[in-house]
């Protein structure tokens, strides 16, 4: 038995030596994967791939210690994560290796259809996948030059698709030839088989056979004869069944007919391979495209691995520090990736002002998960895989060295200190400054005292080396020597108070409580032992153990607290968001309500001017020019009423804003009509309320209390003329006013929204006196306001037609109107 163990410790001893042959680093090296459990990691990130070639990649993966490599590994996993959630996957799914089919057409061998199929539906979906990459466009840059290298050979696939179904069958069309000896070998064993026929179904052979079925026997045509009544049908027989009670024959009629068959078969298949032969060779004439292609599938594929595995741990790129730095590792909610749902987020920092960091606390707390954490995360950065944390930053380092668990070998006597302390001998030699040093239970398994100075020592020799290190121990001295040192750090594990259970969670900054009279107490352990072992305690001990407690105490309290704080903040953001939400409803009613309000007074406004039109189409018909300015006075009192506006609000309604109470209007105001985002300038304000505005180029009368100030007047003399009125071109109409004798209009310098109202005025006016033909002077400019003018002209119920005015009286600077 102890033989046996000893061969297989030899065998896995000399397969470590060569694989760290193989990857240039030391057996120390590649034991610190197996203990950090960097190689289960590969596998998950095997797993994840989908091509051959990427499998064996992903299994060989390992950490590189360049920083422009890792940096370029990482800015790829980085790009393949954005490609996953834009664009999607590449594909490849179920690829097998065609390498060596490849090899084989390139020295003329013959591959089958069915390889020839699966060479080009893997060569498709090559393509396929670098369509998906190169959709990036610029986006994902690395992977873009990687799939760029992938050759062009689909019209490898539409010359071999001339030949061979999408099954592998060769088409009968793929030569004249075989074409021609498909029909033939169709024609002959149609002829042996009606021969067959006939004679199983003559008189002498019938009564013989056991049935009346046509078998075949190594490629021959046979009747199944009864073994009794074998001289009843001559032939040669082929084959005997297991009861011996059946032969099969070949009628002696029919051999020179199944011989024509099968040689014009063979012909075929001949021919076939001929053709197979020649598919091949097309393949492999692009042996060298083909393997590039398939070597830059797997490159993406890889990468698309680690974009995968990120996805999978919700995991995120974070900062890369250079070797040496001051902040070695920073981690905040990092999480075990081989724990999954079960992994507790924990925050642990090497750095930055120290190198060194010490983890105390009970068994089972999760320390050996914490420092097995840093030293697998460090393996993970440098192999190009983002990790499952919140927040972080790492440094790059040439070697990750760990002593992890119990490292006894009964077979060989040697006892877990000395295996342990071996390996550490073997570690602090190796390592440098930019190694991490990954110890757990440094100095246990001996004396406590002993142990404890052990640890200490070697702490110290990091530091005075500068080698980043992180260890697990249970010696308090060990923790005090931390505490006095500014080159390490204390950390902690604790234990639930109240459940003696672990919280796995790591706390910076203290040294770990003792745990094992609690523990014992509650587990049920007599008080009077507890308390003998209380007094047996260094006071000392005691008096730190009791801060710790209130240190412990106090963190939970402020945990408490925060929670209720990040609550309040929650439910804070909740009612904004909800307020918002009413304020915003609120919004869209009152919008809703301006809008009505506009679109009643657009309607309004409507009525009245089909009113007017009537007014001059009768003031026209009756040449009664007194009447209709009659007619029109009383428009233009109900239009001046103010309950005539839709928005006007009820008397007792108080809409007035600090500046209405403040100030009373006066002439020269800037007002805002209310409800409908209008601005006019208070000519005159009547003792009654009713204010007369000039909005535009028109004069209009409201009630004071639809008016808000928008911007006072400056102070004048009393009695201010609407043509003081700041920055306003004023043109008071009234009915018949606009249009003078010559029936012209001259509006050259008016803005385009101004002009419509002075258009329709002056057309309302000229067909009120009668005038048949009336001109309009804008001038050329832009063209913008001619264009306007004619788009009312087109529209304007009094308007029969109208022109550009001839040369001599304005051109296109000009228009003529004629009314109806």
């Amino acid at each position: 038995m102890s033989s046996n163990n000893n061969s297989t410790d030899i065998s896995q001893a000399d397969k470590a030596k060569s694989e760290a042959e193989l990857h240039g680093i030391s057996e120390l090296q590649l034991q610190a994967w197996e203990l950090l459990e960097f190689t289960k990691v590969r596998e998950l990130l095997a797993n994840r791939t989908r091509f051959f070639m990427s499998r064996e990649m992903a299994l060989d993966a390992r950490p590189l210690v360049d920083s422009e490599d890792i940096a370029r590994l990482q800015d790829e996993t980085a790009q393949a994560v954005l490609m996953l959630g834009t664009v999607g996957d590449i594909g490849l799914v179920g690829a097998r290796d065609p390498r060596g089919l490849i090899h084989r057409a390139s020295i003329d061998g013959i591959l089958t259809g069915e390889e020839i199929i699966s060479v080009l539906n893997l060569l498709d979906s090559i393509w396929a996948a670098r369509s998906t990459v190169m959709s990036m466009r610029g986006r994902a840059p690395l992977l873009e030059n990687i799939a760029d290298e992938i050759p062009d050979l689909r019209d490898l696939g539409k010359e071999i698709f001339k030949s061979i179904s999408d099954r592998g069958d060769v088409l009968s069309s793929a030569t004249p030839k075989l074409a021609r000896l498909r029909t033939n070998v169709s024609k002959t064993f149609q002829r042996v088989m009606r021969a067959m026929e006939r004679i199983s179904s003559s008189a002498s052979v019938k009564n013989s056979l056991q049935s009346g079925a046509i078998a075949t026997r190594g490629e021959r045509l046979v009747l199944e004869v009864k073994a009794d009544a074998r001289q009843s049908v001559p032939g040669i027989v082929h084959d005997v069944s297991g009861s011996g009670a059946t032969l099969f024959v070949e009628p002696f009629q029919a051999v020179e007919l199944c011989n024509d068959w099968r040689e014009t078969a063979a012909e075929a298949r001949r021919e076939e391979e001929r053709i197979l032969r020649r598919l091949s060779r097309l393949i492999g004439d692009r042996e060298q495209e083909a393997v590039i292609a398939v070597e830059a599938a797997a490159a993406l594929d890889y990468i698309a691995a680690r974009a995968r595995l990120s996805a999978s741990m919700r995991a995120r790129q974070i900062e890369m520090m250079p070797a040496g730095s001051d902040n070695v590792v920073n981690l905040v909610g990092a999480r075990h990736p081989l724990l999954g749902s079960d992994a507790v987020p924990i925050t642990i920092n090497i750095g930055p002002g120290f190198r060194g960091l010490v983890i105390t606390g009970p068994n089972t707390g999760g320390k050996t998960v914490a420092i097995k954490t840093i030293g697998l995360f460090a393996l993970m950065h440098q192999s190009g895989m983002q990790l499952p944390v919140s927040d972080g930053e790492i440094a790059i380092f040439d070697a990750v060295y760990a002593d992890i668990g119990d490292s006894q070998s009964i077979e060989r006597s040697v006892s877990t200190f000395s295996s342990h302390m071996g390996r550490v001998i073997e570690i602090i030699l190796e390592a440098t400054s930019n190694s991490l040093i990954l110890l757990d239970e440094l100095g246990t398994g001996t004396d406590p005292e002993e142990g404890s100075a052990l640890a200490r020592a070697i702490l110290a020799y990091a530091a005075e080396n500068d080698m980043p290190i992180a260890i697990t121990s249970h010696y308090r001295a060990v923790a005090e020597f931390v505490a006095e040192s500014e080159d390490f750090a204390n950390a902690s594990v604790e234990l639930n108070p109240e459940t003696m259970l672990p919280t796995y969670q790591v706390v910076m900054g203290i040294p770990g409580r003792s745990y094992a009279i609690h523990v014992a107490r509650h587990l049920g352990m007599p008080s009077q032992i507890l308390d003998d072992a209380q007094s047996m305690m260094d006071p000392s001990r005691m008096e730190a153990e009791t801060i710790l407690q209130q240190i412990q105490r106090e963190r939970d309290e402020t945990s408490r607290t925060r929670v209720e704080v990040e609550q309040a903040k929650v439910e804070a953001v909740a009612a904004r968001n909800d307020l918002q939400l009413k304020l915003s409803t609120v919004t869209r009613l009152q919008e809703d309500m301006i809008e009505k309000a506009r679109m009643e007074l657009r309607r309004e406004t409507e009525e009245i001017r089909r009113a007017l039109h009537q007014i001059v189409s009768k003031a026209r018909n009756d040449n009664d020019l007194a009447v209709a300015q009659r007619a029109i006075g009383r428009v233009r009192n109900q239009f001046s009423d103010p309950t005539w506006l839709p928005v006007t609000p009820p008397p007792d309604a108080d809409i007035s804003d600090e500046a209405d109470e403040n100030r009373p209007l006066q002439p020269g105001d800037q007002v805002e009509i209310k409800g409908l985002n209008v601005q006019a300038f208070i000519v005159d304000i009547s003792p009654g309320g009713t204010v007369e505005l000039m909005m535009g180029n028109s004069r209009i009368e409201l009630n004071e209390r639809q008016l808000r100030l928008v911007k006072a007047a400056e102070p004048k003399k009393p009695g201010i003329s609407p043509n003081e009125l700041p920055n306003v071109t004023v043109n008071i109409i009234s009915a018949g006013e606009a249009a003078n004798a010559s029936g012209e209009l001259d509006i050259r310098g008016s803005r385009v929204h101004e002009s419509d109202d002075i258009v329709r005025q002056f057309i309302d006016d000229c067909s009120i006196q009668g005038l048949s033909t009336v001109r309009i002077i804008h001038g050329d400019g832009t063209g913008a306001l001619r264009e306007a003018i004619r788009l009312l002209l087109a529209k304007h119920p009094l308007v029969a037609s109208f022109s550009a005015a001839p040369r001599n009286r304005g051109g296109n600077g000009a228009t003529l109107v004629d009314l109806t």
